[in-house]
């Protein structure tokens, strides 16, 4: 008989598909409805996204590595063997996703568009209701005390 902490937190929707679809939504509705950042200064604009996406990917890369050094699972609907607090993870509990929101960020300025940065809202929504909240009950579960002291000293995201 298997317990809970050996099937994993449960989540059914892969987060970067999150992100993906709201962004192209918003991309839809940019097409349709444009709404700028700015409409004048945009080679600042340009330059900042590309600084925004460089630093995302890096976080992302960063979070892929330590689980890889760890040897546990990446999906967050597969049972972890580790409970990740250093490196990226020692100053946001879900680096990942923090990576996801800098490229979305990234790609709302090289695009100039408002919709994209809108749309985190309910990306990040989304994301807290069918992942972050269930990966939080099944680590606490799993890690009990190790990983109810880290959630007290690492923020959620920053």
């Amino acid at each position: 008989m298997s317990s809970s902490n050996d099937r994993g937190p449960g989540v059914k929707v892969p987060p970067p598909l999150i992100f993906i679809t709201v962004s192209l939504l918003c991309y839809l509705l940019e097409r349709l409805y444009p709404l700028p950042l700015l409409t004048e200064e945009l080679s600042l604009l340009k330059t900042g996204s590309y600084a925004l996406v460089a630093f995302g990917l890096s976080v992302i890369f960063m979070s892929v590595f330590s689980f890889l050094r760890h040897k546990t699972h990446i999906e967050p609907w597969k049972p972890v063997s580790a409970l990740l607090t250093s490196g990226v993870f020692a100053y946001s509990r879900n680096p990942i996703y923090l990576g996801f929101i800098l490229l979305v960020c990234g790609a709302a300025m090289y695009l100039n568009t408002l919709w994209l940065l809108l749309g985190l809202l309910p990306s990040i929504w989304l994301l807290l209701i069918l992942v972050i909240y269930k990966e939080e009950l099944y680590l606490e579960q799993k890690f009990g005390g190790a990983y109810l002291d880290y959630k007290k000293r690492v923020r959620r995201w920053l």
